[in-house]
């Protein structure tokens, strides 16, 4: 999940989606003139991760490696941090929002993240700034999402979960302009069984040695 999640932040940064239409449209783009509007580079950017377990401490692992800057956000900022430049307790989202070039969303669904990310969210976070959901649907609140992007509060978006799966062809978000949709695909890759076997089985010598803590387990 981590490397879908990156993989999305790259292709916002370098804005496949646009080059994929130019190819079925049979275009050849030329140098954009307005800098702004061109592909950007990850070196110096600041990525702010949401949820920062296994999942989320994966990818600030590997966003470093593109010499970006990372900030965690956790439950319990005293730990589990290593991976991250810094690390703040969740009610401190708002505060470090707006030093975001990325948003990724890593955290599990609870009564504490339904929602989270909602209008006060979008309003704290830069113009040039881009979200990516690897985490559930009802994370985001889609209403919010859309009208961010349609008043260009943010620069794009990329979603791998939606509220509705499979998303219904008549929704908006198949045609909102600057949002990126993949199909909760994140964890399906060639190892995906291996994976859930792998989990199952630690969790299961966890609970014969009378262990309270599971792996992955969700807490709250």
């Amino acid at each position: 999940m981590a490397e879908h999640a990156l993989a999305l932040v790259l292709a916002l940064a370098r804005k496949l989606p646009m080059a994929r239409d130019n190819q079925i449209a049979h275009k050849w783009r030329g140098l954009i003139s307005e800098i702004a509007q061109r592909e950007d580079e990850l070196g110096g950017k600041t990525l702010v991760i949401v949820g920062f377990g296994r999942i989320g401490s994966r990818l600030a692992t590997l966003a470093r490696a593109f010499d970006m800057r990372v900030i965690g956000v956790k439950r319990d900022a005293s730990r589990g941090g290593e991976a991250a430049d810094a690390v703040v307790p969740q009610d401190r989202l708002l505060e470090v929002l707006p030093e975001a070039d990325f948003v990724a969303l890593t955290c599990p669904l609870t009564s504490e993240t339904e929602n989270l990310f909602g209008a006060e969210a979008f309003a704290a976070m830069k113009p040039s700034a881009c979200l990516v959901n690897v985490a559930r649907g009802a994370v985001v609140d889609e209403q919010a999402l859309q009208s961010a992007l349609a008043q260009k509060r943010i620069a794009g978006a990329a979603v791998d979960c939606v509220r509705e799966e499979p998303l219904p062809p008549t929704s908006p978000l198949w045609t909102v302009d600057d949002l990126l949709i993949t199909p909760h695909a994140a964890g399906e890759t060639r190892k995906y069984e291996d994976n859930v076997i792998d989990l199952l089985m630690d969790n299961l010598e966890r609970q014969w040695r009378n262990e309270t803590s599971l792996r992955n387990g969700i807490v709250g």
